[in-house]
């Protein structure tokens, strides 16, 4: 772990990790990096110190970042480059700020799902995680019917915040099936476009 680096602390097979990875590879920042092993801790100090017990930190000299929307935008300004990102007050009309809070409406029911059913191994069958999937279905065929118009109204840039949050769902629900994507026709095309990037393709999802 090269100590000169800025310290992203998550997991590998985490979707909120990798929006973290992900902007700081298109932003050309390097990242140590320290996986958390157990979710099971109740300990913070094996969060990085977030007394949430959540994911990701980043540590920044003697700072700590909580959560992947403020690491990104740490990130973006102490090291801002050539990439333009556009961020979520940026986005032109309710559409797409409606995509971007269902989008992070979905990564969150996803860990509830994840965590609650296939770590925790509470029946799914359970109301609190039936209804969870079922908004998950509904968000999804949302996202699918104005994603292509939404991303098309987008200004120019070179990354949004919204195209890689989404993009790191879509492969999460794959890589961690909840919900099936298969009725998604527009949503797999906006993974099959982004997931060229170069720093899609080197932040596969595993586990640690």
């Amino acid at each position: 772990m090269n100590p000169d680096l800025p310290l992203l602390i998550g997991r590998s097979s985490s979707h909120f990790t990798r929006v973290a990875r992900i902007v700081a590879a298109e932003l050309g920042v390097g990242l140590a990096f320290q996986p958390v092993y157990d979710l099971g801790s109740r300990d913070s100090a094996d969060y990085g110190g977030n007394p949430a017990m959540k994911l990701p930190v980043l540590r920044l000299g003697g700072e700590a970042v909580f959560g992947t929307e403020n690491i990104c935008r740490t990130l973006a300004g102490r090291f801002p480059g050539d990439a333009r990102i556009v961020w979520t007050e940026q986005l032109p009309g309710p559409a797409a700020r409606n995509a971007q809070e269902m989008v992070w409406h979905a990564m969150a029911a996803q860990v509830q799902l994840v965590f609650g059913t296939q770590a925790a191994g509470l029946p799914a069958d359970n109301l609190y995680f039936v209804k969870a999937a079922e908004g998950m279905a509904q968000v999804l065929a949302w996202l699918d019917a104005h994603v292509d118009q939404v991303l098309a109204g987008l200004p120019p840039r070179e990354l949004s915040l919204l195209e890689v949050t989404l993009f790191c769902l879509l492969e999460h629900l794959d890589f961690r099936p909840t919900v099936s994507l298969v009725p998604f026709v527009s949503l797999a095309a906006h993974v099959r476009r982004f997931g060229q990037r170069e720093s899609a393709c080197h932040t596969h999802y595993h586990f640690d």
